[in-house]
């Protein structure tokens, strides 16, 4: 991947994470309100749940520690605008995924740091030197939260035409989240055919163990099918985008890193797990 490319991926994520604000208005927080139990749990399971079954899996199948890692990374980055869609074509709780994916894209400032810089300390302590939680911290911000913000602003002060260009805004977000992914396989080539089975055999098995355990839990709290659906994609959905533009920066390296390689090979195959499941449960009652 060329240093043009690499450095136009910050600004990709940016893109991505305001297009995502674009999408946010106020209202869609009541849900809060109106669903506080449905909230907790999918924030819960987004900001815990998940990295404990990446790590239980990762302490189960000892992986390298580049790979341990960057499974570990990308069961940070909770989803961004494709679990949104994801719930909608399964006849989930939109407005519930809405403010999920807004509060969890504004708390990653804090919680990715914290989660990146515990867990590159454990697996990549003989593989690389420190890093910075606030240097992490600090990109966060300026690279999701920021642009968040800024397009909640436009979506507050030029509502009509955030509306009108919602299609073209979000399909582009759409070609540059497979632009990102399709570079970082095409980067680490020849490693993913080298551990496409045993990444591959990870990565699904966290994703099935996610939409199951979800769903379990959610039933077993006494939540609505409307609502419980909605959390199983929120939780299993990650974002790839996230996880692959913060690897050359964590790693200080100016291509493409082999911890970006989980990200781009989960932002595959969640959809191709994922798109069976709803076509399975978008209608049962």
């Amino acid at each position: 991947m060329s240093n043009t490319a690499l450095a136009l991926l910050p600004l990709a994520l940016a893109y991505i994470m305001f297009t995502l604000g674009t999408g946010l208005k106020p209202s869609d927080f009541k849900v809060i309100a109106s669903h506080p139990k449905a909230f907790f749990i999918g924030l819960i399971n987004q900001v815990v749940f998940v990295p404990l079954v990446a790590l239980a899996v990762v302490l189960l199948m000892s992986p390298p520690p580049a790979i341990a890692f960057g499974i570990m990374l990308i069961s940070f980055c909770p989803g961004g605008v494709t679990s949104n869609m994801l719930t909608y074509y399964a006849k989930g709780n939109v407005a519930l995924s809405v403010a999920l994916t807004g509060v969890v894209s504004l708390l990653s400032v804090v919680t990715l740091p914290i989660l990146i810089t515990l867990a590159f300390n454990h697996f990549m302590k003989d593989q690389a030197g420190s890093i910075s939680a606030v240097k992490i911290g600090v990109v966060m911000f300026l690279l999701t939260t920021l642009p968040v913000t800024i397009g909640m602003l436009a979506r507050y002060k030029f509502t009509d035409f955030m509306v009108r260009r919602s299609g073209i805004l979000n399909g582009l977000a759409s070609v540059f989240f497979v632009l990102i992914v399709l570079a970082a396989i095409a980067t680490n080539w020849q490693l993913l055919q080298e551990q496409l089975a045993s990444i591959g055999l990870e990565l699904v098995l966290i994703i099935v163990t996610l939409f199951i355990i979800s769903i379990l839990t959610a039933k077993a709290l006494q939540l609505s099918w409307f609502d419980t659906k909605t959390i199983a994609i929120e939780t299993s959905i990650q974002n790839s985008t996230t996880a692959i533009t913060l690897a050359p920066i964590i790693m200080g390296v100016s291509t493409l890193p082999v911890i970006a390689l989980p990200a781009a090979l989960y932002g595959v195959l969640m959809y191709v797990i994922a798109l069976p499941i709803i076509f399975l449960i978008r209608n049962k009652n």
